[in-house]
């Protein structure tokens, strides 16, 4: 493939993406936590400050909010219309009577959008984080950044994976986007529960593996099952992402259009 073509696509596909109104509603999706973030913050500062110390509440956004909701939410909505978004729009036909190679323009496109994911998801993170830890003061924000590290990893990955999955489901469904929601809230939320090794074929296992254990977020993990150890939990994450993202390359460049 010629990553000169391949570059040429993330930039059309990034610019389009970065001014979209999908992206102010993904935009408002992941400054949740932040605004959760903020009424604590605000609850400290009238003296109305819950028990929960402010890396408790980092650790309950981390676990209920930004992992299990906002980090899939993000991909699905990006990269489940990695085709939809262009036959709609008109512009398919367009770009395969271009010199670009099927597999190299749906490289770009796949790069733009786990780009944008993480453009989102980061800035708001680290908010969350640094607004529900304020308040405890700078040491406490200094000690507990090493959690902050980790779980960045972790949902970098994870972004990583749901990105070639949800871009897989796009190549080979008419709606993908029901078929993502199922994935998320259907499929892995069952298996969560369910005894056995079915959750190794979940995306959240994995990431529940690498979340720290010092924090909710980390019981909250234990509960669901035994945690895989750290190397398998990224090696799962990185061999999912891989081969999603070449089968939806492969897929693509073979599809009846």
């Amino acid at each position: 493939m010629n990553f000169e073509r391949i570059g040429l696509s993330f930039r059309w596909s990034f610019s389009q993406l970065l001014f979209s109104p999908r992206t102010i509603g993904m935009g408002i999706l992941a400054l949740t936590p932040v605004l959760v973030a903020l009424g604590f913050r605000a609850a400290v500062w009238f003296d109305l400050s819950p028990a929960s110390s402010g890396f408790r509440v980092f650790s309950i956004l981390t676990a209920s909010v930004s992992l299990p909701f906002v980090a899939p939410m993000l991909s699905l909505f990006y990269a489940s219309g990695i085709i939809s978004d262009d036959a709609e729009a008109g512009t398919l036909r367009y770009f395969l009577t271009r010199p670009v190679r099927r597999e190299e323009l749906v490289a770009g496109k796949m790069l733009s959008n786990l780009t944008i994911a993480l453009f989102l998801f980061v800035p708001s993170f680290v908010l969350s984080y640094y607004l529900s830890l304020a308040p405890s003061g700078w040491q406490e924000l200094g000690t507990r950044f090493p959690s902050l590290l980790r779980n960045l990893l972790a949902a970098g990955l994870a972004l990583f994976a749901y990105n070639g999955l949800f871009s897989l489901a796009g190549a080979l469904f008419r709606r993908p986007l029901l078929f993502g929601l199922f994935f998320v809230f259907g499929w892995q939320a069952g298996a969560a529960v369910v005894p056995g090794s079915i959750r190794l074929f979940t995306v959240t296992h994995y990431l529940h593996s690498l979340i720290p254990r010092d924090g909710f977020a980390g019981a909250l993990a234990q509960l669901t099952g035994e945690r895989s150890s750290t190397s398998v939990a990224i090696g799962a994450l990185v061999f999912i992402g891989l081969v999603t993202h070449a089968l939806a390359a492969w897929r693509f460049s073979r599809k009846e259009m």
